[in-house]
């Protein structure tokens, strides 16, 4: 059991495969949350990132939640 309270996931704002990944995996995303990455320069088209998060218990190595 991991027993982590919150899982979070960032990505690139255009990155739209991975965001809908994200979704479908119960991540949620509160825009507030996004942000520019700091190891980009700015001005580069990837520097805005969005971050989902998702909480609540979850599931360890070999469990399976139902």
């Amino acid at each position: 059991r991991l027993g982590l309270p919150e899982l979070v996931s960032f990505t690139t704002e255009t990155n739209l495969p991975s965001r809908r990944l994200m979704e479908r995996l119960g991540f949620s995303r509160n825009p507030a949350d996004d942000f520019l990455h700091p190891s980009v320069p700015d001005g580069h088209p990837l520097i805005r990132h969005v971050l989902y998060r998702k909480t609540g218990r979850t599931a360890g190595p070999g469990e399976h939640r139902s």
